[in-house]
């Protein structure tokens, strides 16, 4: 009868399965006095901490671009409303096919600034609507919109007419030689003096521009755990009142 070697079940291997059962204590140990717990915790604290920290850098480039944005809105508005532009005198007005025409207005000047005028604002009701629809943002953005459909009718009689295609829903256009022909009364009467269509856009601008720049000094306290040193949170902070 051959001898049988049982060295490996008492050598090397005994010493595996030694090994093998420390490390079983040691993760027992582990779970029942809490390191696991707390380990699990912090990992995914982690995770959160990143997800929310991304989510805040997002918002925090959205509202620094929406503060652009209306601040070159309420710019735009106020120059309008220079009493310079509506000052007659003798001058040459060019159409959009290169024809031109002696004006009594400086109409070229006009166009120019209030085609930056519905840049401007196509820019920033577009920002603020890509804002959750319960934030002040939004509201204020949606202000600013019925601010501009309560004046539709005598936009549309200087060229400027709110879009209705996909994507572009609540935008404004400008008919070049619409605006070039339009009446000065009516013009003046829209950008010029208070309580205009052009101041109401102004201070609802500067408004949205202020709103922006308090949320994003909110966003400069943000701290490593996930919260803001004021104690706001995220959803506190889009969902106040305008």
């Amino acid at each position: 009868m051959s001898s049988v070697d049982f060295s490996s079940f008492f050598g090397t291997g005994s010493s595996t399965q030694s090994t093998s059962l420390t490390s079983m204590l040691s993760d027992y140990a582990s779970i029942k006095n809490g390191s696991y717990g707390k380990l699990l915790k912090a990992y995914y604290k982690k995770q959160e901490t990143d997800a929310t920290s991304e989510q805040a850098t997002e918002e925090s480039s959205k509202l620094n671009k929406l503060k652009n944005y209306s601040s070159s809105l309420k710019d735009a508005a106020s120059a309008l409303s220079d009493d310079s532009l509506y000052k007659e005198g003798e001058y040459e007005v060019t159409y959009s096919d290169g024809t031109k025409a002696s004006s009594s207005y400086d109409m070229d000047s006009l166009y120019e600034k209030a085609k930056a005028f519905v840049n401007s604002y196509n820019s920033t009701i577009k920002n603020g609507a890509s804002f959750d629809d319960s934030s002040s943002v939004a509201k204020r953005t949606l202000s600013l919109i019925s601010s501009t459909s309560t004046n539709a009718s005598l936009l549309s009689q200087i060229g400027i007419s709110t879009s209705s295609a996909e994507g572009e829903e609540g935008q404004l256009t400008i008919d070049e030689d619409t605006f070039k022909k339009a009446s000065i009364n009516t013009i003046k009467s829209l950008f010029s003096g208070s309580g205009s269509y052009g101041s109401v856009v102004e201070n609802k601008a500067s408004l949205i521009s202020s709103l922006a720049e308090s949320q994003i000094s909110k966003f400069s306290s943000y701290t490593s755990d996930g919260s803001y040193s004021s104690g706001s949170s995220l959803s506190s902070l889009f969902n106040s009142e305008v």
